[in-house]
């Protein structure tokens, strides 16, 4: 699946989604912040005093993971420049902070947006942490220690040499850039972006509910009815395996939406979590597909190809469903559904994003909002 910006930005047609798209840039950007101020801490036995880890990336990656690569950039570039008037670079400090943190959370976000899972979500970080070491090496050689050398030491570079010289004790003028570059530089950006990424990686899901808030209320409420949000097949899966707990046998499952929706991809989740081993596909050619190897027997039912409620009962599909099983069905051409109905209406909001409003009839009151 592609990255798409107008989907993002045709989002912003809805005042509340706008309002919550801010809010969140504004909490990430004010974090990143707080982080790339005053978050800071050195290893001097092990690299220059100088050379600070900090994690100011890691508000910025989630931001550009939940919402888009662009919003992960915007987090990065606000945060430098709130630095702006605290520095004592005359900026070049925040400037070149703005290219290393996009070349970390761009690539990053960006994969992890082609196809959200975990592994392109592995491939995405370990990218953006060899390119940002990378270019870090090439900004430290020919921008930051020219220009610290400079400002800071009136362009006497035997004064840069001799700070670094309790960590290596061999350097000279002629190898400075050997040792700094390849000793300190490269295994310090890459102790960082390994210590940023894992963060990332290990905070995201846990804060995927806020991350992908969308301005409807996150109150907690009964039962399953209510509004989710998914933004990859493993968040598709855990809203089926919430609808799954629920299932004693006998109810209906009406999936709506439009083609290519994941319609499928939820009755795919729903079979994993009733402990379904075959493949599931789409009926639409066979009509029924049934799984009985589960802890209850699954009906899949797609009525896409049939004209009318009476065409199904000359087909017999009848006999053959509303059993003790589980019986989801697409297309629903029935007019008169008895029991526990469950409606499951998936609405595309971008190419990665959709959302579940689910409605079930067991529900006294179908109100609120889930992500």
């Amino acid at each position: 699946m592609e990255y798409n910006i107008k989907d993002k930005f045709r989002n912003f047609k809805s005042g509340r989604y706008s309002a919550s798209y801010l809010a969140k840039i504004a909490i990430l950007t004010a974090l990143s912040f707080i982080l790339y101020a005053f978050g800071k801490f050195n290893l001097p036995v092990i690299f220059p005093s100088f050379l600070e880890i900090q994690i100011s990336e890691l508000p910025a990656l989630l931001a550009g993971f939940s919402m888009g690569p662009l919003s992960g950039c915007i987090v990065i570039v606000l945060k430098c420049l709130f630095k702006f008037p605290l520095s004592s670079t005359q900026f070049v400090g925040e400037a070149t902070d703005i290219l290393l943190g996009i070349a970390f959370v761009l690539p990053a976000s960006l994969i992890y947006h082609i196809k959200k899972d975990k592994k392109h979500a592995v491939i995405g970080l370990v990218s953006g942490v060899i390119l940002t070491t990378l270019i870090a090496i090439l900004v430290n050689r020919f921008i930051s220690i020219p220009f610290y050398v400079t400002l800071y030491f009136n362009g006497n570079f035997d004064i840069i040499v001799s700070i670094v010289q309790p960590l290596y004790k061999d350097v000279t003028m002629d190898t400075f850039y050997k040792y700094y570059l390849l000793v300190g530089v490269l295994p310090f950006n890459l102790l960082r972006g390994i210590i940023v990424s894992v963060l990332t990686f290990v905070l995201y899901k846990r804060l995927s509910k806020i991350l992908h808030w969308d301005g409807h209320s996150m109150k907690k409420q009964t039962g399953i009815s209510g509004t989710y949000e998914s933004s990859d097949i493993e968040d598709t899966y855990s809203i089926a395996a919430m609808v799954e707990k629920t299932l004693n046998g006998g109810e209906i499952i009406l999936l709506e939406g439009d083609l290519g929706a994941g319609k499928t991809t939820f009755t795919k989740g729903l079979a994993k979590a009733l402990g379904i081993e075959d493949e599931v596909t789409s009926p639409t050619f066979t009509i029924l597909n049934i799984y009985e190897d589960g802890r209850l027997q699954l009906n899949h039912l797609d009525m896409y190809r049939i004209e009318s409620e009476d065409e199904l009962y000359e087909l017999g599909i009848e006999e053959t469903t509303f059993n003790n099983g589980i019986t989801v069905i697409e297309w629903n051409k029935y007019t008169s559904l008895t029991g526990r109905i469950i409606s499951v209406k998936i609405n595309y909001v971008d190419d990665n994003t959709r959302t579940f409003i689910i409605e079930d009839s067991k529900d006294k009151n179908v109100k609120g909002n889930r992500n």
